[in-house]
């Protein structure tokens, strides 16, 4: 699953990434508020990000929460037991089928945090980037919540990691080239076969500090390589 991630990017840097597959498919951008962009070193659920959407044959980056609160929820809390959405089933789980013909989007950010829980005495946390160090353009479902007053809520869409990830973890987001972020989010058939692993750039990773654990930090340090240091005892100093 993702469960964190980071949202450090201009809109020049966004626009950079999408500008050829923009122009090839004659469509702009539509940015609203600059406080939109203001960067988020620790994305948690509830978090309310800027989503990139279709709306009339163009895109608006438009404000939403991280947790998807299906229209007929009641419940605005069901939105953070719901952030992903699992690839293989999104066309079956009732919360999310509905979003699936015609309320797809794509979550763009710097990369996403993952914890290796592979010693089960503690969780080592990674930063997750693009091997080639763009923007990440993430798959992801939408809907307007009544729960929540109409406002907008999202999940973000995961499948099994391929051999770049699957050491740390066993799931990772759907991540799009532009071309295929334009697919989804516009192709009134929705293309599920873009979840196919090897149509989607490669990720890196490395290790981070732990302070990431907690959401109160949010800074651009933590995105820092973590390099554990071994003290060696000196025989001498003993006795």
């Amino acid at each position: 699953m993702c469960g964190r991630f980071v949202g450090a990017f201009s809109a020049e840097v966004l626009m950079d990434e999408m500008s050829d597959a923009l122009s090839e498919a004659k469509m702009t951008i539509t940015f609203g508020e600059d406080s939109l962009l203001a960067p988020n070193y620790n994305t948690a659920p509830t978090h309310i990000v800027p989503i990139l959407r279709n709306e009339e044959s163009n895109i608006v980056v438009d404000p939403m929460q991280w947790g998807l609160v299906p229209s007929w929820s009641k419940d605005p809390s069901v939105g953070s037991k719901l952030i992903n959405a699992r690839s293989e089933t999104i066309t079956e789980k009732p919360s999310f089928r509905q979003s699936v013909p015609s309320r797809r989007c794509i979550i763009p950010m710097s990369g996403f945090y993952e914890w290796d829980r592979t010693d089960p005495k503690r969780k080592v946390p990674y930063f997750v980037t693009r091997e080639d160090g763009c923007v990440m353009l993430v798959a992801g479902i939408w809907t307007a919540s009544p729960a929540l007053d109409g406002r907008h809520t999202f999940s973000l869409i995961t499948r099994e990691s391929v051999d770049d990830l699957s050491h740390i973890h066993s799931r990772s987001p759907v991540e799009l080239c532009a071309n295929d972020a334009l697919e989804w989010m516009c192709n009134p058939v929705p293309p599920l076969e873009l979840f196919a692993p090897d149509l989607q750039p490669r990720f890196a990773a490395r290790k981070v500090s732990t302070l990431v654990n907690s959401v109160k930090n949010n800074y651009k340090s933590l995105l820092d390589e973590y390099v554990e240091i071994t003290v060696k005892s000196d025989p001498d100093t003993l006795f």
